[in-house]
This record gives C-alpha cells, structure tokens and sequence, in this order.
C-alpha cells in the first residue's frame, strides 16, 4: 500500500462540502432508527405512541423549516395559518404561514434580496444580537439552509406586504444553482 501524499492527507473543504461529506454534524444520524413516537395517522383525530421507523437527520431537516414558519408567528401575533403539505407521491413537502412577510429588499452589505440571504447563504440569520432576549428557534445561521442544501430543488416564495413586493427563487442540486 504506497502512502497518502500531503494533499490526500491533509485536505480543505468548503462550508457546503463539509455539510454534505459529513451531515451528521449538522442534522444528526443519516441511519434508519425505530423510536417511540407521537403520530396522527390520516383520518384519524388522536396522536398514538407507536414505534417508528425513520432517519433523524430527515426530522432536523423538516424542523429547520418548521420552526422558521413558525417563528414568525412572534413578530406577528396576526399569524393563524401554518400549513405543512407532505406529497410523497411528487416527492415534495411544503411549508407556508400568513404572517408578516420576510422583507424583499435588496440588502446593502450583501448584495441580495434578503430572502435569499437567509435561505441560500450559510451562516446568515436574524438571531446573531446577544443582546437581545431569544425568543425564536435558530441562531446559528444553518436552520432552513440545510433543507435547501439536502434537497434537490428547494422554493421559497414570500411576501412583502409593506413593499408590496413578491420574491420568489429556485435552487436545485444541493443548493449549488438557483435563479
């Protein structure tokens, strides 16, 4: 066996490298688990405590999204929607809310509208201010990045009822292309 050189040794990966070589860092277990959880099954009124099988990683990547859709209801108290769309026959979940859109302006510092800052740059957010009292999940600037990165087409559409602006941008290839 001939030995490594220093660039098979010693390697450097980008940010979105890193989180597709290694996802468990990021979103947890890519293995299949059977765990005790609550689940409503269609047509039926009432959760049940059955064993299930599933891949945590996919749970933390839905999460991510859910938690972002629902947070918005703490900066607007308006907010009486959230609905989740699971289509595993089209291969799709959707996640909307009505509450107070995401500002659709382009941001000075970055050059981007800011929805695509938060939900097509790594490290971005709104919860980087210490100093203030969180109150909203995420504060780490991953959140519903790692949606879009593990999928092969992510959407996000928003309004800006302020602006009167509507934003909308597609990504595909783990986040590698949009437009």
């Amino acid at each position: 066996m001939r030995e490594k050189t220093i660039e098979e040794t010693y390697q450097k990966k980008t940010p979105l490298e890193h989180i597709l070589l290694r996802p468990d860092t990021y979103v947890g277990s890519i293995e299949m688990e059977k765990s005790a959880r609550w689940v409503l099954r269609e047509g039926n009124l009432k959760f049940t405590n059955e064993e299930v099988l599933y891949v945590p990683a996919l749970y933390k990547i839905f999460d991510e999204v859910l938690v972002n859709a629902a947070d918005n209801y703490q900066r607007d108290k308006r907010m009486n929607l959230l609905k989740v769309d699971i289509n595993p026959a089209e291969g799709y979940v959707s996640v909307q809310n009505n509450g107070k859109g995401i500002p659709v302006e382009m941001h000075k510092t970055e050059k981007v509208y800011v929805p695509e800052l938060i939900f097509g740059h790594l490290l971005t957010g709104s919860n980087y201010n210490d100093d203030e009292k969180k109150v909203v999940g995420g504060r780490n600037g991953y959140g519903a990045k790692l949606a879009n990165i593990f999928s092969h087409k992510f959407v996000v559409e928003c309004g800006d009822g302020l602006a009167k602006k509507k934003f909308r941008m597609v990504w595909k290839k783990n986040m590698t292309t949009h437009g």
